[in-house]
């Protein structure tokens, strides 16, 4: 299994390829649409093995707030996972206007409610073309930068934020842009 880490104010930067759902953090971030209903490979896949639980939350929400925008995070429990938190981030797609700065901002917001929150550990999901439309160059150039300059500017509590790539061309994009930081 290849890795990275990167020291930024006291908290690590990883990237690795690797197993994402039976991990062990504080939050596991995950793409949503702006209904919180399973779509996509991930996202299903996710919300399959958190159980039913995570979903009845989700159904929730969307009763309270009728559709979130791009751009936000909610958090709900993990259910059934070893995480303890999921944090579903309305992603944009790529033929929507300014897609890097809605994923930026998604980003952020959801760095901002994990530290909210007091965790320290937070994963984010291997975001590859067939997620959002988005090659893992245009990734690797958002996340990783957006993440730097959290944990530069506002980070108070998180120790760990992990990036987790599923094969190797889209982890040698990450690579590249988080060893140029």
């Amino acid at each position: 299994m290849s890795s990275l880490t990167k020291t930024i104010n006291n908290a690590l930067i990883e990237l690795f390829m690797g197993d994402y759902i039976n991990t062990e953090y504080d939050a596991m971030v995950i793409p949503s649409n702006s209904r919180l209903l399973p779509s996509g490979k991930l996202r299903c896949y996710v919300l399959r093995n958190a159980g039913s639980s995570v979903q009845i939350e989700c159904n929730r929400i969307i009763n309270k707030l009728c559709t979130i925008p791009v751009g936000q995070a909610i958090m709900t429990s993990g259910g059934n996972l070893k995480t303890k938190y999921l944090i579903h981030i309305i992603t944009p797609k790529i033929n929507l206007p300014k897609p890097a700065k809605k994923l930026m901002m998604a980003t952020w917001n959801c760095l901002k409610l994990a530290n909210k929150m007091g965790l320290t550990s937070i994963l984010f999901p291997p975001f590859s073309s067939d997620l959002l439309g988005f090659n893992a160059e245009i990734c690797a150039k958002t996340l990783i930068p957006t993440i730097h300059k959290f944990l530069t500017e506002n980070n108070q509590n998180l120790k760990n934020v992990s990036i987790c790539l599923e094969g190797l061309s889209e982890y040698n994009a990450f690579e590249t842009v988080l060893k140029d930081l």
